[in-house]
Order: C-alpha cells, then structure tokens, then sequence
C-alpha cells in the first residue's frame, strides 16, 4: 500500500518534503500527487508532484497527507477533489495526516469537533489543541508546524510500520 502527500501550490514545502524524506527513509511506498504536474510553495520553490490526483486509484492508498502553509492550505481545502480524497480516507478508516494550518481544513469538516488534536496556534476554529508538536486520534494524525514535523512524520512512520523503525530513522537522521 502506499502514502499520498497532496501538494498544491503554495504549500509549506519543509513540511511536505521533510515529512516525504522521513517516511522514504523508513521504507514507505511514498508519493507526491497534486493537480498539476509542477508546484510553486510559499516560500517560491518549485518542484515535481510524481502523479495527478485525477489519475490514481485511492484504494491503493492507505495514508493521506495534508501538509500546510498559506496559500496551500487555502488551496487544499477549496479543492472539490481534495474534499473528496479526505472524504474517501475517512469513510474507509485510512490514515488522514495534516499539519500545520492544514488540520483547519479537518476541523470545518467536523472531523475533529470531539477529538483531541495540535495544529498552528490560531487555527483551532473555536477547539481546543493539545498544543503538542504531533498528536494521534483513532486514524487522524496532526502536526503543530515546521518546527513539529520530524515529531509528525516519526508518528506517521510509528503508525504505519512500527516504532522501532521511527526511532532507527531519528537515530539515523540524528535527530
């Protein structure tokens, strides 16, 4: 199975490719998919998505990863396809993941109004956040920020593999 990190232009692109880099290394089939071939982050960075979402099959996916930044998270959320794919995740008790400014997008779709979850503070919409650097509940996992994404990817990997291959990643990484 493998793991999708939707990249659309505008995204905070440490978050996504950090989180990219992490997840490789611990031996997840990972891909960058977006609606365009080519990206420009918020931080003007430009880079290759490896598919289009209009042309993979969702069932052989088992993690979706929303990474943030601004206008990126914007983009995300205002995507009907997007809406979709999280749609699609959540009906079938897949791995949903957002960090940053991108758990807002879970949050207006009611999906975290009883959960415990962390997010960029001043995101919250009216919750309350852990406030942690990565947070899971049930198949939801968010990340704080930039400066949480080590935490969130090792938690993502933790889930899908095991801890022990999380901390041998860190320890590579010397983290």
């Amino acid at each position: 199975m493998k793991t999708m990190i939707i990249c659309m232009d505008g995204l905070e692109e440490c978050e996504a490719l950090l989180t990219y880099d992490i997840l490789y290394r611990g031996g997840i089939d990972i891909e960058l998919v977006g609606k365009k071939n080519e990206i420009i982050s918020s931080h003007n960075v430009v880079f290759k998505n490896h598919k289009l979402l209009k042309d993979i099959d969702l069932n052989e996916y088992e993690c979706l990863i929303l990474p943030g930044g601004m206008p990126g998270t914007t983009n995300l959320e205002n995507d009907e396809d997007v809406s979709k794919t999280i749609d699609y995740f959540i009906e079938n008790n897949k791995l949903v993941c957002a960090i940053c400014a991108a758990p807002s997008i879970l949050i207006h779709k009611g999906l975290l109004k009883d959960n415990e979850f962390t997010c960029y503070p001043g995101f919250e919409n009216d919750l309350i956040s852990t406030n942690k650097k990565a947070y899971k509940h049930n198949n939801i996992i968010t990340g704080i920020g930039l400066g949480g994404t080590i935490e969130f990817a090792s938690l993502i990997l933790e889930t899908l593999k095991d801890l022990n291959t999380s901390n041998e990643i860190k320890k590579k990484i010397c983290y």
